[in-house]
């Protein structure tokens, strides 16, 4: 089955639960198509009845037939409101609900997927595709099904005013299936492929804007730029070939549906000449062609929109069919609120396309108690603690907490123990409150008020222009690097959870930043289990513990001071490099 059927299956599920807006919706469509049908007719009859000499009926006829028709399209504008006011309700709640489905799946992927997708590209998926996807619904499923049930009416009332002329009109039909069908699959690739080369730009664009300091830092804005011209020129090339095949379907069949109107003067002429019709039929008859060829002409318009909605679908879907490696266990049990107690027996771990990260390592950290994880870029320091909240799971070996395997807990409660501090915090748009809140959404303005103070953040926050409601910007870009990490550990003081990860938290202060974060942290960590990553020794040396990995393995631990007593110990010397540095001129 080819994806494209399967994919529209699959979203035409989502469409189920408004079948009824739907039906409605292609109904009053088709009551507003058929009314202009009477019109033709309307035609003939006063051609042939009231303008002929001789004419058969009272002029006083004419009067009611107008108003009638008067009141006709009174009605067609009511089904007009109906048809465009249904089509639009039915196809933003199917919209709204598959955009939240996907939202909803992305956020459960696990970061090995963010890892291997640029982040821009996702959102292209969430944006650009579905509002593809969206014109199947009212510019194509529902126009489709109301044009096709017009044709079939029109067709009808064509051998019903004559026979001969309808199937004359009708000859040119197959040509135009075959243009459209032979084109349809080409269009829908060209579609596809503008798609991805759109989503590749914008996964680009993200990561320069995200970076443009850097660009800009190194002078590389005309290489990013030539670059970005590239990708505009093959995404145009590829854009003007679908534009070029549009053009053709479009040129092919106009002049198709152009043809069968004058064939059928033609026919309809030498019919009147010879006495077989009437001027008044072949009016009316000409006025129904164009009520035919018209939504022929726009089903082959559809079948464009049709196929760029079907290659969004299918690439909406390609993320839905993308399940995360991590996963609850069937029977996964909630945590209650844990004493800290963590254990790695013989951990393993790679990621997917590289080799082993960590191998067969084991520790033991007792409730309560602080280690600190040292040890050169690439050691396996990050890949532990990212195993610890299950954002990979090991690939061999088991964590345990209190003397629960992880991989049985369920991701929420798991995760709702654990408190992070990392090196460069995330903050959101929005104020200093909403990004505090993230720690507990349910906290009161005292509960914020008590976590700045205890993160020594409350002084700088009242000195904001608008203090605990002044907007952070985009990432926290209105704080200083100082600022932002006081805002993280406050966060983490509300969330109070039994066990704190921090990942190199004062390695990109000044002293003094450095000196307030050191004393926040020290409350953080007091009474909780705690693991911290740092480069600079002096965040640690209060540590229970120092835990030294090289190359995925445990090879020195021990308190600061036993460390630095061992002779030729990588710990001594990373010790002996920072006091070096530090009384270097």
């Amino acid at each position: 089955m080819e994806p494209n059927r399967h994919s529209l299956r699959r979203f035409l599920r989502y469409a189920l639960p408004y079948r009824g807006l739907i039906l409605a919706s292609i109904a009053f469509g088709v009551v507003r198509y058929l009314i202009p049908m009477v019109l033709p007719w309307t035609i003939k009859i006063l051609v042939d009845d009231f303008f002929l000499p001789n004419a058969p009926r009272p002029h006083s006829h004419l009067h009611l037939i107008m108003v009638g028709l008067c009141a006709l399209y009174a009605l067609y504008a009511v089904a007009s409101f109906w048809r465009f006011y249904l089509a639009g309700l039915a196809g933003h709640k199917i919209i709204f609900d598959l955009r939240e489905a996907l939202y909803l799946h992305v956020q459960r992927m696990s970061l090995s997927f963010f890892d291997r997708q640029k982040i821009g590209a996702v959102v292209s998926r969430m944006t650009t595709d579905i509002a593809s996807a969206q014109n199947f619904v009212g510019a194509a499923f529902v126009n489709t099904a109301m044009d096709l049930s017009c044709v079939a009416a029109i067709i009808v009332v064509l051998f019903i005013a004559n026979a001969d002329l309808a199937l004359v009109s009708l000859s040119v039909i197959p040509f135009y299936a075959a243009v459209s069908y032979h084109l349809q699959k080409r269009i829908k690739a060209k579609s596809r492929q503008m798609h991805h080369q759109l989503q590749e730009i914008s996964g680009d664009l993200h990561e320069q804007f995200a970076g443009i300091s850097t660009i800009q830092a190194f002078t590389q804005e005309e290489q990013e730029a030539r670059e970005f011209r590239t990708q505009s020129e093959e995404y145009f090339d590829t854009v003007m070939d679908s534009v070029t095949l549009q053009s053709v379907a479009l040129g092919a069949t106009g002049f198709l549906t152009a043809l069968g109107p004058i064939v059928v003067l033609w026919v309809g002429a030498t019919k009147v000449w010879a006495g077989a019709l009437s001027v008044g039929m072949l009016m009316a008859f000409y006025g129904y062609l164009g009520m035919l060829y018209q939504p022929i002409q726009r089903l082959t318009e559809l079948n464009l929109i049709l196929a760029n909605s079907l290659a969004a679908m299918d690439r909406i879907f390609e993320v839905f069919d993308t399940y995360p490696e991590v996963k609850e266990a069937p029977g996964a049990v909630p945590l209650p609120r844990v004493q800290g107690d963590i254990r790695l027996d013989d951990v393993e771990f790679q990621y997917e396309g590289r080799g082993p990260v960590l191998h067969g390592l084991s520790l033991h950290i007792p409730a309560g108690t602080t280690i600190a994880l040292v040890g050169p870029s690439g050691a396996g320091k990050s890949t532990l603690v990212k195993l610890l909240p299950r954002f990979y799971d090991v690939t061999g070996g088991r964590i345990t907490i209190d003397g629960i395997d992880i991989r049985q807990a369920t991701l929420k409660s798991l995760r709702q123990q654990i408190a992070i501090v990392s090196q460069e915090p995330i903050l959101f748009s929005g104020t200093v409150t909403e990004n505090l809140r993230y720690g507990q959404p349910g906290a009161t303005d005292e509960e914020l008020h008590v976590a700045a103070r205890a993160a020594f953040a409350e002084t700088f926050i009242e000195a904001l222009p608008k203090g605990y409601q002044t907007e952070v910007g985009e990432r926290g870009l209105r704080l200083s690097g100082g600022q932002k990490q006081r805002l993280a550990i406050a966060r983490a003081f509300l969330k109070d959870a039994p066990i704190v990860i921090l990942d190199e938290p004062t390695s990109a202060l000044d002293a003094e930043s450095e000196e307030l974060i050191k004393q926040a942290l020290n409350r953080l960590l007091e009474g909780r289990t705690a693991v911290i990553i740092a480069h600079r020794l002096s965040t640690i040396e209060h540590a229970d513990r120092v835990v030294v990995l090289d190359d995925g393995r445990i090879i020195e631990q021990g308190r600061h001071e036993e460390l630095l007593k061992q002779p030729g110990g990588l710990y001594r010397r990373y010790a002996e490099h920072q006091l070096s540095s530090f009384s270097t001129p």
